[in-house]
């Protein structure tokens, strides 16, 4: 650690929560229901698409012949297993995964977590809780203690590590990190939280789909009237999605917002010539979003809000960017359904621009939106999956400084919608009291200044074959009684 830096532990003194109470109370609840329907009816559990620890393994699909993949013997010791390593037979390796069965243990309130260890390197990684059946540990933040025959040592509080056979799966991914990166996010603060420590420093143009027009009334004690709040809180959102990136080097002229409504995606590609007016007013006319643009990527007069509006837009942006590295999110691991159309449209843009690609495919909303567990500045696991078989080409962790982390934190922190308005900073509440709000209590458990900063940020790497195929199976399976879009909150 340099000596102006500190450690990324200062992110846990903010309690605060990104999503709204509404979104919350939404997504898991119902599907369990679900899934309590469809064992009243004999369908396997697996199929309702539940978190990992409430119905066994997890359901990656590894392709074979890309990367290493060895057996390794875990040795049982006292409150855990080791094993030793041996090195890989490609050199140019960067990310490293183990495969391992865990057990929460009965009766332990504490969140379950693992001391992993090789050499003098020490790391902390949490799993979610009720962890039981096989999971997929990263273990890339040990890299540089991965001397051949070193021993690895996994220690589990509140976890049990099984002994025996375990996968281990390494991946040289040899990314050109230092050609064109396009970013696609799907809210402004999304880019940031997914790959700030990827993007800072590069070659990268960040695009995002949406305004973020929706979600909590953060301004209703400044905007009475919910047309104007949205409004205003669109723009000012929007703002921050081509200020914000400067942070790590990105300057606005490289950044673009789109302007499309917030929680419309989805509703817009059921009608993809039909204009959907914004959630909370009647505007159809994303120019009023655009005007926060500094950059002159697209144009800034009246266009207005359709789905096939939006693929021209992104066609646009490929043909003009020309990116060697696509990053954008995964369709099923990410629940907000923005995200997974996000995907979807930049699937769709791709039919239209045949140039090769690498796409990296990150998740914002994975684990009843508490994953990554753990403090921030501890190491995460792959997200817990126990739904449908997800084909997995290659993985790639990229590492992020402690200083990159403590910057990544206070990018976040400049975004208007992950912090406390004006009116909840003047109450000044004494601790333990809250604010007489619908979306409240804000807690850190769902706090993403916990959830951003980790010394890695994780992507499922993809081919373009493989990106489409990964899209098209996720249209294909979509439930036609989908999630309401008032209901997700970015």
């Amino acid at each position: 650690m340099a000596k102006n830096e500190f450690p990324v532990s200062l992110a846990d003194g903010f309690d605060r929560q990104k999503e709204s109470r509404r979104f919350r109370a939404h997504s898991w609840k119902q599907l369990r229901v679900a899934a309590l329907a469809l064992l009243v009816l004999g369908w396997p559990l697996v199929s309702a698409g539940l978190p990992a620890g409430e119905s066994g393994d997890d359901t990656y699909r590894f392709t074979p012949g890309i990367g290493e993949q060895r057996i390794v013997l875990l040795s049982e010791v006292l409150g855990g297993a080791q094993w030793i390593w041996t090195r890989p037979g490609d050199s140019g390796w960067d990310t490293v995964l183990l495969g391992v069965r865990l057990s929460a243990l009965e009766g332990d309130a504490a969140e379950p977590w693992l001391e992993l260890s090789a050499g003098s390197l020490c790391i902390q990684q949490y799993v979610e809780r009720g962890s039981h059946g096989l999971r997929w540990l990263n273990l890339t933040g040990l890299k540089s203690g991965f001397a051949d025959g070193a021993m690895v040592n996994m220690v589990g509080h509140g976890v049990a590590v099984e002994a025996g056979p375990a996968t281990l799966r390494i991946f040289a991914n040899r990314l050109n990190l230092k050609g064109r990166i396009l970013i696609l996010a799907a809210h402004p603060d999304d880019a940031e939280i997914a790959a700030f420590g990827l993007y800072a420093g590069s070659n990268a143009t960040i695009v995002t789909l949406t305004c973020g027009n929706a979600g909590d009334a953060n301004y209703k004690d400044q905007f009475p009237d919910p047309a104007e709040q949205y409004q205003f809180k669109g723009y000012l959102r929007a703002v921050d999605s081509v200020t914000a990136p400067w942070q790590g080097g990105i300057p606005p002229e490289r950044c673009f917002n789109l302007g499309y409504f917030d929680a419309r995606l989805q509703d817009m590609h059921a009608a993809p010539a039909e204009v959907i007016p914004e959630m909370y007013g009647p505007n159809r006319d994303i120019s009023v979003y655009r005007r926060a643009n500094i950059g002159r990527m697209l144009g800034s007069g009246p266009r207005s809000n359709t789905w096939d509006h939006l693929v021209e837009d992104l066609v646009r942006v490929f043909k003009k960017v020309k990116p060697s590295v696509i990053v954008l999110p995964h369709p099923f691991l990410d629940s907000h359904p923005d995200h997974a159309f996000t995907a979807v449209a930049a699937v769709q843009a791709l039919e239209k621009w045949k140039r090769p690609a690498t796409f990296l495919v990150y998740t914002n909303h994975a684990g009843e939106n508490l994953y990554p567990y753990g403090p921030a500045g501890t190491s995460a696991p792959l997200p817990p999956w126990a739904g449908r078989e997800l084909t997995v080409e290659s993985f790639y962790a990229h590492p992020v400084s402690p200083g990159l982390q403590r910057r990544k934190l206070f990018a976040l922190d400049t975004m208007h919608d992950l912090r406390l308005s004006p009116a909840e900073q003047a109450l000044c509440l004494p601790p333990g009291a809250q604010p007489d709000r619908e979306d409240y209590p804000r807690i850190q458990s769902v706090d993403y200044f916990r959830r951003g900063p980790r010394p890695e940020e994780l992507f499922f790497v993809f081919s373009r074959e493989g990106v489409l195929k990964l899209v098209q199976t996720y249209l294909a399976e979509m439930p036609t009684a989908s999630t309401p879009a008032t209901a997700q909150r970015q």
